[in-house]
């Protein structure tokens, strides 16, 4: 074979390792359930608190019928509701009921293609109308990881009343950073390098444009009396903390950051528990939810 033959054979094994790639994303992996509320001890209600695609979105509902306040809890990218079940308990231990969902394409939750937060707003905004449905009155606090917080974000910059607080936990920014974040989180700067056309291609699989995708333009949409919680790792080399800055500061009304120094990528709350807890006790109490003792 003529060198030119071995070099279009090189090209289409490299996009078509691209393509792959890219419909895996979009279809992620589902990792299996490791804990749940009635494990540790609270009440637990398999529920569907929405449809995607003709199919049920699920989540253990967690009540508290001693207080109107309501944690809505989103996990992070090829995680499911398991992620943020010890957080669940703790803030029902504290007087919250809990809704901790499967987001589309994840944990038993329906769904064709994953949007890494986009299309997810949608499942967020379900979940708030599920709570509204069984409270009318209650205060919702939106608690997200990673993709979780991006959409529950972009769900309150599509309707800035359905929440009363956002907790923002290892958001990214701008898609493309983010995605050259996960190539970089797997397999460090090379790979990420080697993979960087990921977002051309993956444009028409996942029909959306990734290039449009910037988290900072649904929050400078929050109403200004929306309280934000943002925590972010100082190390983390998937969500940049020069994203998160830049998200922070657009966020337009009461604020407050927790930086965990010498973390990674979701890391400070498994690592700093109570460091985490503290400073989200202090943001629910100071945001109107009540006592949230830690």
């Amino acid at each position: 074979m003529p060198w030119y033959g071995w070099a279009i054979l090189a090209i289409g094994l490299y996009v078509g390792l691209l393509i792959l790639l890219a419909l895996v994303s979009i279809h992620p992996f589902r990792i299996p359930f490791w804990i749940s509320p009635g494990q540790l001890g609270a009440p637990q209600e398999e529920v569907e608190y929405g449809r995607v695609d003709g199919k049920p979105l699920r989540a253990w509902w967690v009540p508290n019928e001693s207080t109107a306040n309501v944690a809505i809890l989103a996990h992070g990218y090829m995680m499911n509701r398991c992620e943020l079940t010890p957080e669940a308990y703790w803030l029902w231990q504290r007087g919250f009921s809990c809704l901790i969902v499967d987001l589309r394409c994840h944990g038993r939750s329906g769904g064709r293609k994953c949007g890494l937060g986009t299309r997810e707003k949608d499942d967020v905004q379900s979940a708030v109308a599920f709570v509204r449905k069984r409270n009318p009155d209650a205060r919702v606090v939106l608690i997200g990881s990673s993709m979780g917080s991006v959409a529950c974000a972009m769900a309150l910059a599509d309707q800035p009343d359905c929440a009363d607080a956002l907790v923002l936990d290892s958001g990214f920014g701008r898609l493309p950073s983010a995605i050259a974040g996960w190539w970089r989180f797997v397999g460090g700067k090379w790979l990420a390098a080697v993979l960087s056309p990921m977002p051309l291609v993956a444009w028409p699989l996942a029909g959306f444009n990734p290039f449009k995708v910037d988290v900072r333009d649904a929050i400078v949409k929050l109403r200004p009396e929306t309280a934000v919680l943002m925590i972010h790792g100082d190390r983390d080399t998937l969500a940049l903390p020069s994203e998160a800055k830049r998200n922070y500061e657009a966020i337009p009304g009461p604020k407050q950051e927790l930086w965990f120094e010498r973390c990674g990528h979701s890391e400070g709350r498994w690592l700093y528990p109570d460091l985490y807890r503290g400073a989200l006790a202090k943001f629910l109490d100071e945001s109107g939810f009540g006592s949230s003792r830690a």
